[in-house]
């Protein structure tokens, strides 16, 4: 009898035993995975959520969510944030096997240009809120001949405009005179449309120019030249950039040229548009000359830095007219028969 009741105990053990044990159910695999859209246009600064269907239903892969260009879209949990005009493609994986796509694309309307800053040059003096003078000589850095006064005789507003004149005369240990005004720490700007009406001066030896700086030290700081023009090439003009990577010190700067008839002594209109994340999240500069795109340069669309791209903070305005030096190339004193007058009918900075 005792015998029977240890085995019924034995058996009634065993039982709860496997009763009472979980069921491990067996892992299902993905066999696919899918988007609910293939392809959406969103506005810059909208956002939608994706939704990605596993199959089969019980099936609990990895996924994981990328952009092809994170400039453009972002993307988390599926939930994608549009950054700036272009395309990106989103990707879904599960477990790094099956994947689904999906095409952004980003619109963006453009604001209209508002002025924001000019000086149209009509009051007696040079304004001293707007303007410094540069005064000094000593080569400027790129072997110029002038010494830049704060004169009338050199720079002066006449009939509505800005004139620098350039002269022959021996001053401070120089041979020429002329001026050099600039904008810093009292206009600066970051982005936008920035364009002056210039008469070019005459002359071999001439080297004017309207072009802005960053701040700090030269060429990290970065240098944008609007217009430069050179007298010994009287129908040429030459836009250029300057950075750390690229820069007329080491002789790899990036510039671009076009040429135009009746160049000097008459008024034309320089002008460039910059503008931050112009297409698929990069920065654009582009060039003009009476309003007829000349030239652009493009950011690095891919691992950018301020040393190849410093154009994304506060740059300020300059107008001068060099003497020879390195572009300006020799001087033919001859020219000095006649007034060398670089004329500004204004300068106008414009943002969206």
């Amino acid at each position: 009898m005792k015998k029977s009741i240890y085995i019924f105990g034995v058996l009634y053990v065993a039982i709860c035993l496997i009763s009472c044990t979980p069921q491990v159910e067996p892992e299902v695999k993905v066999q696919g995975i899918n988007l609910n859209q293939a392809a959406v246009t969103l506005a810059a600064g909208d956002s939608v959520t994706l939704l990605a269907n596993v199959s089969p239903a019980k099936a609990r892969p990895k996924i994981v969510w990328s952009s092809s260009n994170p400039k453009v879209a972002t993307v988390q949990d599926g939930k994608i944030k549009a950054l700036a005009r272009g395309s990106s493609t989103i990707t879904v994986s599960a477990d790094s096997v099956y994947t689904s796509t999906c095409v952004v694309t980003v619109t963006h309307t453009d604001l209209p240009y508002q002025l924001v800053w000019s000086d149209e040059f009509d009051g007696a003096s040079l304004d001293p809120a707007k303007w410094n003078y540069e005064i000094g000589g000593g080569g400027w850095g790129n072997h110029q001949k002038e010494y830049c006064t704060n004169r009338p005789d050199n720079v002066r507003l006449e009939n509505g405009n800005l004139v620098i004149e350039a002269k022959k005369e021996a001053y401070s240990g120089n041979d020429y005179t002329s001026g050099r005004i600039n904008t810093r720490n009292k206009a600066s700007f970051t982005y936008g449309k920035v364009e002056a009406r210039i008469s070019l001066p005459v002359g071999i030896g001439t080297w004017p120019a309207f072009w802005m700086l960053g701040y700090g030290s030269w060429p990290l700081c970065g240098e944008i030249d609007i217009l430069e023009h050179i007298g010994s090439q009287p129908t040429m003009v030459s836009h250029a950039v300057h950075t750390t990577e690229r820069n007329g010190g080491n002789g790899n700067n990036w510039y671009s040229r076009v040429y135009l008839p009746k160049l000097e002594n008459e008024y034309h209109v320089y002008a460039i548009e910059w503008e931050q994340k112009a297409n698929e999240g990069d920065d654009k500069i582009s060039f003009y000359v009476d309003a007829v795109k000349s030239a652009t340069i493009w950011e690095r669309h891919l691992n950018s830095t301020a040393k190849d791209w410093p154009f994304n903070k506060n740059f300020f305005i300059i107008l001068n007219l060099a003497i020879g030096g390195t572009m300006g190339g020799p001087v033919d004193d001859a020219m000095f028969d006649n007034p060398v007058l670089m004329k500004v009918d204004y300068v106008r900075v414009y943002q969206r």
